[in-house]
């Protein structure tokens, strides 16, 4: 089975959110199972750090013709940690000083979507059976497929993949134009061209990142932004479904992670946790911070949809009523960056803020941290929260998304679940669960059986690969 991932983001070569997770850590796992060779295609962004490109080969060019111009492409290939990865080279459109939000993406991702079929004439012993497509970036390849390319590659079966439908690919119905091919009802939405409901519609399976979210876009406006109708009409013909992503293990792993100052298991949690406390108070100037009292923490954009305007609801009354230390990493819109920093200036010895984002202190946190925050209005996936899990750090979530789907909330009567959530997108239900948290604390018999039952959850990528698996392999049988 020859499955090929088409996206732009792959870690580590690119990570801007959960995609470049995806399609840097599920192809190696589906390698893993045996009979599979997946590989990915990306574009060559200049902006790579050249040491993760050592050992990169030559294989050919070609032109793309975007609109009436013609544009040379290089292909190369890299055979990178279990798998082989394909980079798109096109100087005038990936050699820029970042990834996004240019005038002109609609031509810079007609490019690549465009090269990537192209490419596929050049790939030496390897024919696609299963091409899956990442998110909006490349929405058009499976229309471009079933109506110029269906004589050369009509046999593949495509699959697109929905990370986040917040984000379509809604441009000029002109854009058409880029691709060469007439505009139609398939990529029309209000009026306008939209990249990813002419992949729902043009692809053999769609999926997303979570059952929940799954069901989520089914059942609601409010998720679905639009693209309901059309995910239910795949949903009748049983081409649409979620697999919940996976975490890096060996990436996030507190047994062997060099960013913490002591590796642990949950056998020495309690003094790991205390000693990367200490490392991280220190790094935050806060000497004054103590080590005996729970700390809740937030890593995250600080954005509306993480359900920050929650959190700034309640947080002055609960820092008032518990002893408690609060870390928030992250940056995001300016209301909330200003919120934190003047909540540390009213709280200075239980809240300290870091407006940006470290990789040094995100590691830290997740492995000092005793309960992790995250109330979001809507969570495709989320990492997170499984992170957290992984460091024994108990995540207190909304029921939404991915966020429902890996964790789950105490039960002190039989002693099961992994963490703490709540229903309802409401700042007092939160509250209540905070609090509820906070007491739980209290009783260490309680407490560590959670910590146990979050450090023994599997949430790594090699149970989502055998899930992708039975799907490509349905797929091919049919």
């Amino acid at each position: 089975m020859n499955i090929l991932f088409a996206g732009v983001e792959c870690f580590p070569f690119i990570k801007i959110g959960g995609l470049g997770d995806v399609l840097g850590c599920l192809p190696k796992e589906l390698n893993s199972l045996g009979g599979v060779d997946t590989r990915v295609i990306m574009p060559k962004f200049s902006v790579i750090k050249e040491e993760l490109l050592e050992g990169i080969e030559y294989v050919d060019e070609f032109y793309v013709f975007v609109g009436t111009k013609a544009h040379k492409v290089k292909l190369w290939q890299l055979n990178y940690d279990g798998y082989i990865i394909y980079f798109l080279e096109n100087e005038k459109y990936f050699n820029r000083e970042r990834v996004y939000d240019f005038p002109d993406e609609q031509e810079r991702w007609a490019l690549f979507q465009i090269g990537v079929i192209e490419a596929m004439k050049y790939m030496k012993d390897f024919k696609v059976d299963v091409l899956n497509c990442h998110d909006w970036h490349t929405g058009m390849i499976p229309e471009l497929i079933k109506v110029k390319y269906f004589k050369e590659f009509g046999h593949i079966k495509l699959v697109f993949t929905i990370h986040n439908i917040l984000f379509q690919g809604e441009c000029d119905r002109q854009t058409a134009k880029l691709f060469n091919i007439p505009f139609s009802n398939i990529m029309d939405q209000y009026g306008r061209m939209n990249f990813m409901k002419s992949a729902i519609l043009t692809s053999d399976y769609v999926n997303t990142v979570s059952e929940t979210y799954a069901r989520e876009l089914l059942d609601s406006d409010y998720y679905s932004m639009g693209l309901g109708g059309v995910l239910n009409q795949k949903a009748k013909l049983k081409a649409f479904g979620g697999i919940l992503n996976g975490l890096d293990y060996d990436l996030w792993n507190p047994m062997t992670d060099k960013g913490i100052p002591l590796n642990y298991t949950f056998k020495n949690v309690k003094e790991g946790k205390e000693k990367a406390k200490r490392a991280l108070y220190d790094k935050l100037g806060k000497e004054d911070f103590y080590t005996d009292t729970p700390m809740m923490a937030i890593v995250s954009r600080l954005t509306r949809q993480k359900g920050l305007d929650l959190i700034t609801q309640v947080i002055d009354n609960l820092l008032n009523d518990y002893t408690f230390k609060f870390i928030v990493i992250g940056s995001g819109e300016k209301y909330f960056e200003d919120f934190f920093i003047d909540l540390e200036k009213r709280h200075p010895y239980k809240v300290k803020c870091y407006i940006g984002y470290s990789d040094e202190l995100a590691h830290l946190t997740y492995a000092a941290s005793d309960i992790f925050l995250m109330p979001s209005a809507f969570e495709p996936c989320g990492l997170g929260q499984m992170i957290a899990l992984r460091y024994g750090s108990l995540p207190l979530v909304r029921e939404t998304g991915g966020l429902k789907d890996s964790v789950n909330p105490f039960n002190e009567y039989t002693m099961e679940g992994n963490g703490f959530s709540f229903t309802n997108y409401n700042a007092y239900d939160m509250d209540y669960v905070i609090r509820y948290a906070f007491r739980t604390y209290k009783d260490p018999m309680k407490w560590y059986t959670l910590v146990k039952n979050a450090m023994e959850s599997d949430f790594s990528f090699h149970q989502s690969a055998i899930k992708y698996y039975k799907m490509y392999k349905k797929l091919l049988e049919n």
